[in-house]
Parts: C-alpha cells; structure tokens; sequence
C-alpha cells in the first residue's frame, strides 16, 4: 500500500512539473514590439549574444547553446544577412528574416522541438510587430493577436 502512494505521489509531481513547463514554453512572448536589428555577419560568430539575448528568454535553450547561421550573405563583415537560423544542436531554436532588405527583422519564428510554435510579424515593414501567431503542438494554427 506503501508503494502504490509513492508511486502514485511521484506520478503526480511529474505531472505538475510538466504542465509548469508546458505552460511557460506556450507562454513565450516578445521582449518587445519592436522588431530586432539583423545580426552583422561579422556578429554570427557569437557577438550577437549580447545585444539580441533577451529574444531567446525563454526559448527553451540556454544562449551558450545557440549557433547563429546566416543565410543570403551579403558581401562585406559588417553587411546583414537577410535569413539568420539559430540552431540548438541540429534543431532551429529560432529564424529571423528581412524581407525588405532594410536590416531589421520583418519575420521571427520561434520554434519548439524543431516545430514552428510562434511567428512574429511586421506586416507593413515599419519596424513594429503588427501579428503574433502562436501553433498548437500538431502545427495548427491556435491563435493571432492582431497589434
């Protein structure tokens, strides 16, 4: 009988553990409207850790953990990608892309378990986030929030 309740006792802590991490993972936002600058190339190296870090705040990996892959270089050190993957191991953590060229992020996507989770949006190419789109676990769209 013992065991049967620190069977079931342990049962139930891992039960609450992984609802508190369920939840802070689903609850990922933003440190702000204000979309983030493009790493230079020169930053892909690691630089970027320092000025862009609060955007992996609870990102489920640890910046030490995350490798920045640029994509579409320009030429010159300093010039800005316009896709930058950052990987944890072999799995993007997030993506970041400027599609009009102006340096600044017009798409970020966070992903959870190599899946997209959340897409962050500057619809209009002002610099601020217009749309927050977050994904259930199976992909599927499961809310916007229109700014």
């Amino acid at each position: 009988m013992r065991r049967t309740y620190g069977l079931a006792a342990a049962v139930v802590a891992l039960a609450v553990l992984t609802a508190v991490k369920l939840r802070a993972q689903q609850d990922w936002s933003p440190p702000s409207r204000e979309m983030p600058e493009m790493p230079a190339s020169s930053q892909l190296g690691g630089g970027w850790r320092g000025a862009l870090g609060g955007w992996f705040r609870g990102a489920g990996e640890g910046l030490d953990g995350i490798r920045a892959v640029g994509e579409e270089m320009p030429r010159g050190m300093d010039a800005k990608p316009r896709m930058v993957r950052f990987m944890g191991g072999s799995r993007p953590v997030a993506s970041w892309t400027d599609r009009n060229g102006d340096g600044r992020a017009d798409l970020v996507e966070v992903y959870r378990g190599g899946a997209v989770a959340y897409q962050l949006i500057d619809a209009d190419y002002d610099g601020t986030a217009n749309v927050l789109r977050v994904y259930d676990a199976s992909g599927a769209l499961a809310r916007e929030n229109r700014y």
